[in-house]
């Protein structure tokens, strides 16, 4: 290959699908669906808990047009020694947790920062001067952010000749006002709140109406006319708990908690941890975050096991470590049943047995997202069936299949193919609604993932949503903005905000990070709130993009899968626990 080791890195893992999990296993079956014609045939072979069953064949009826797409429906008649399987009822949202109770009347604080003193306050009496406005580079206006946020940088740029600064922020029953001179950073300045900041507005702005802010700037030696800038900012009510799984580009999967927000991330899992040659990150978690798949290397397809995340233990049945190869994975409900991808077709795997059904769920389609309960599968389906394993898709519609209990049988079209690749579905936690990415200019999946300077190649993968029923797509557009969008993932939890109830979404994206990162620079991890309310009402249901505040600026980071907790290994010293944690109470804990 042409590309140096880091972006031969780069290359090596970037896929994965989002999963679910639950409980318990009521035995195991695959099915298999026929083709998209006006009368297909299906056959279906099911393995069940107390040994293998094979089905028989049913016949496809004329498909009825369903909202969006298309339909085909097809009878599947199978037999499970072990019985139908209800996926131990389908996953559950976590409660967010109860509503904190809103701090009292603040009033105003005021903050003396570097290079300020007593007599700033006073300089900022002069007219207003419009044509002198500082510009607010970051965070953008109106993004949401979950308040136990630890940290949030304030990139600006000054007006002429402006060297002091006043930043205002006004929450609902608190004004917190900081003076300070500016920290050059890239041909502006920055302004890193202190942990007080946290104190002093968010307790009073926890899903409240935005907090709008004000940046006005002055010539601090001959003050006179004063530019102000203004932006808002807002919070939703509930404390984010649960942790991520993100892979960079040094092939290394890194792990960050929420419940422990001053906390750098951890490197999780490394290639050498499960036989890799150069690269561990083809990773998808079980949404409780107790299971995850994992990839080995070039994913063409990838060799993969699966791991108990707490022990970091490879999953055994019948004495082997449950794996095979595939590019894309998503576990069942319960953790029990794994969808298998490598680019062609799509295959069933019972997590319980090992074994793999002989006959692909699905014969021409990738990326699948099991639905939380259990039902559906979402997946790309290209308008030309690969014949070769590939790390991505070209020309894709998305596409839904129903599960019968014993097998898979109905077939809508959620998103068809109109000249615009459409990839990476994933299923929002509530399962009414499905994620996905677009390329307008129909580029292959793979390639559209991240900058590749030596190519030319410029991402321009969108954000859009579709009900899980169907009908028009709308367009998360100022989450989308300004492009470069990859593997939008969902965080498994629903929280109140001022407008009503938000779900969280994560993006990979190579759009600049204020003044420290420009556009196409480096790919990050990106967050917003999404609106399903907004989404219901053909609203864009996205509000702007935040960079998540852990993550390295030094590579690439991909991948985000959530999880609802995130495992702590037991330990008796601090010798017990990894780097970078230590023994609190029984548990390794980050430091």
């Amino acid at each position: 290959m042409k590309h140096a080791l880091p972006l031969v890195a780069l290359w090596v893992c970037i896929v994965g699908v989002a999963a679910a999990c639950s409980a318990s296993q009521k035995g195991s079956g695959s099915g298999g669906s026929g083709a998209d014609a006006t009368t297909d045939t299906g056959s279906t072979t099911t393995t069940g808990t107390g040994g293998a069953g094979t089905g028989g064949t049913g016949a496809g009826a004329t498909g009825a047009a369903g909202a969006g797409g298309s339909t085909t429906t097809g009878t599947t008649t199978s037999t499970t020694t072990g019985g139908p399987i209800d996926f131990g009822g389908g996953w559950q949202i976590p409660d967010a947790g109860s509503h904190p109770p809103l701090v009292g009347n603040g009033g105003t604080t005021v903050v003396i920062g570097p290079g300020a003193d007593a007599s700033s306050p006073g300089k900022f009496g002069g007219a207003d001067n419009p044509s002198g406005k500082p510009t607010v580079v970051y965070p953008p206006d109106g993004a949401i952010l979950p308040p136990n946020t630890n940290a949030l940088e304030i990139h600006f740029v000054p007006g002429a000749g402006q060297t002091l600064f006043e930043l205002a922020f006004h929450a609902p029953t608190n004004n917190l006002v900081v003076y300070t001179s500016c920290t050059p950073l890239a041909g502006g300045c920055v302004y890193t709140p202190a942990a007080s900041f946290w104190n002093e507005i968010v307790a009073y702005a926890r899903g409240t109406a935005p907090v709008t802010y004000t940046v006005r700037g002055v010539n601090g030696q001959s003050p006179g006319p004063v530019g102000t800038a203004q932006a808002s900012i807002a919070f939703g009510e509930q404390d984010l708990n649960g942790g991520i799984y993100y892979w960079d580009t040094n092939g290394i999967v890194q792990r960050y908690d929420f419940g422990f927000p001053n906390a750098p991330p951890q490197q999780y899992l490394t290639g050498p941890e499960v036989g890799a040659f150069a690269c561990v990150g083809c990773h998808v978690m079980s949404r409780e975050g107790t299971r995850l798949a994992v990839g080995q290397d070039i994913p063409s397809p990838a060799p993969f096991k699966v791991y108990r995340t707490l022990t970091k233990a490879p999953l055994v049945a019948n004495g082997q470590p449950v794996g095979g190869s595939a590019n894309f994975f998503s576990f069942s409900p319960d953790e029990n049943y794994l969808l298998t991808s490598d680019g062609v077709s799509i295959r069933w795997l019972d997590l319980g047995t090992g074994l793999v059904a002989p006959a692909p769920v699905v014969a021409s389609g990738t990326m699948p997202d099991w639905s939380p309960d259990g039902l559906h599968m979402v997946y790309a389906e290209p308008e030309t069936p690969a014949f070769f394993a590939m790390p991505g898709v070209s020309s894709a519609s998305i596409v839904s299949l129903h599960f019968n209990g014993v097998g898979w049988d109905t077939k809508t079209t959620l998103v068809p193919f109109a000249g615009q690749n459409n990839y990476y579905p994933a299923y929002a936690p509530d399962g009414d609604w499905v994620v996905f990415n677009r390329s307008p200019s129909n580029s292959e999946s793979f390639s559209n993932a991240a900058p590749d300077p030596q190519n030319g190649t410029v991402p321009d993968g969108e954000l859009w949503a579709v009900s899980a029923n169907g009908g028009a797509p709308v367009r998360l557009a100022r989450g989308s903005d300004p492009g470069a969008c990859s593997w939008p993932k969902w965080a498994p939890v629903r929280h109140d905000y001022y407008g009503g109830q938000i779900l969280w979404l994560t993006v990979a994206s190579a759009r600049a990070y204020g003044l420290r990162l420009a556009d196409g620079q480096k790919t990050q991890i990106w967050m917003m709130a999404f609106d399903p309310a907004r989404a219901a009402s053909a609203q864009d249901p996205s509000f702007p993009a935040f960079w998540l505040p852990f993550q390295s600026m030094t590579s690439g980071n991909h991948i985000a899968q959530w999880a609802t907790t995130v495992p702590r290994k037991p330990c008796a010293v601090p010798a017990d626990c990894d780097a970078g944690e230590t023994c609190v109470a029984g548990d390794c804990r980050p430091i």
